[in-house]
């Protein structure tokens, strides 16, 4: 259980870390309010960039905490 969580803190972390890489392409996007016409699919890209980043950090989070929960529990002496 404890190696799945790892496998899986590890790849969200490199799927975020590419993420932020891949969003550092979308840093030059200007408020909607700019006068000048921008293309709609690089505020869609970026939306959707910025979703999956979100979701991979709720996923790195939530395995982490659970490895430690894990790490927590099985550390404590158990009664007979």
């Amino acid at each position: 259980m404890l190696q799945r969580l790892v496998y899986v803190a590890v790849v969200a972390t490199a799927v975020l870390v590419g993420i932020t890489v891949v969003l550092g392409y979308f840093s030059d996007m200007q408020p909607v309010a700019f006068p000048e016409p921008q293309s709609v699919w690089r505020f869609e890209a970026a939306f959707l960039l910025t979703a999956a980043q979100w979701i991979a950090l709720a996923v790195v989070g939530i395995a982490l905490f659970a490895i430690v929960v894990l790490l927590c529990r099985s550390a404590r002496p158990r009664m007979p």
